[in-house]
């Protein structure tokens, strides 16, 4: 491995950090936040992947990356695994918290259900869409190239938690109200179960989006974060266990350096892994 060939991750995060934070910063320490300019700020990864996709690979590049995005012949279960097990493990989480001796969480009026599908929608336009050509259309693949599925998740995990720093700084922010170890962990266990969801469906960036969004918009609608749970973070703590219940399945089951397919068996082919 030659000694540049890592330089493209290293501009990659360089690029995201710097289009983020010379956004979220000033609202940091300035007080004076506006969702607009969260919300542009969101965005840092996917302009440096496309930018950096354009200047290696020119139009071939992008196009490929639109392929991913539009990927969406899979399995059936593929969606229901990205759509249903985000609200499942937070419905357990919720559920289990209650048990517990979490009391007055509060709850959405069960009959603004519908709403659930234009508050999805928001959080994939707004926020994921932002995010995910960057982190798993770009970075995720020469990560894996360079140090195999797993430790390429965690490292993206780790630096991806960390780039939402700025947020945490913010006031009227809810990560103000979670501590970052939480979010960490969170974050790294995340990264490997969209791995896994990526490298599984042929490398699809319509699943990863899916899933992204549902797992924010489950956490959003559900009382599971501080202000609707009265300052109990026992929820949250339960839903990132969960979450690494999952995270430990996939790693024990799957080839480490693909993520995908039993342990053992690393040459089955992405295809015949989607049905």
């Amino acid at each position: 491995m030659h000694r540049g060939s890592h330089q493209p991750i290293i501009i990659f995060f360089l690029m995201t950090y710097f289009l983020s934070w010379v956004i979220w910063l000033p609202m940091a320490f300035s007080g004076k936040s506006s969702e607009l300019l969260r919300i542009l700020g969101t965005f840092g990864p996917t302009l440096a992947g496309l930018l950096l996709t354009a200047w290696m690979s020119g139009i071939s590049g992008l196009r490929s990356l639109g392929h991913q995005v539009l990927r969406w012949r899979l399995s059936w279960r593929w969606y229901a695994v990205a759509l249903v097990l985000p609200p499942v493990l937070v419905l357990a989480a919720v559920w289990l918290a209650i048990w517990t001796g979490m009391s007055n969480p509060t709850f959405n009026d069960p009959g603004q259900l519908y709403l659930v599908v234009p508050a999805f929608l928001y959080v994939l336009f707004t926020s994921v869409l932002g995010e995910e050509i960057g982190w798993r259309g770009f970075a995720l693949p020469r990560l894996q190239a360079h140090f195999g599925a797993l430790l390429g998740s965690i490292m993206l995990g780790v630096l991806w938690a960390f780039w939402h720093g700025p947020l945490f700084l913010m006031a009227d922010n809810f990560h103000a109200t979670i501590p970052f170890a939480l979010f960490l962990i969170q974050s790294v266990a995340l990264a490997v179960v969209m791995t896994w969801l990526f490298n599984s469906t042929g490398k699809s960036l319509l699943i990863v989006h899916l899933f992204h969004a549902a797992c924010n918009t489950a956490i959003g609608v559900l009382p599971v974060l501080p202000m609707d749970t009265g300052g109990d973070l026992r929820a949250l703590w339960i839903a990132v266990l969960l979450l690494l219940v999952v995270t430990g399945w996939i790693i024990v089951h799957c080839d480490p350096h693909s993520l995908t397919g039993p342990r053992g068996n690393p040459s089955l082919s992405s295809a015949e892994r989607q049905h």
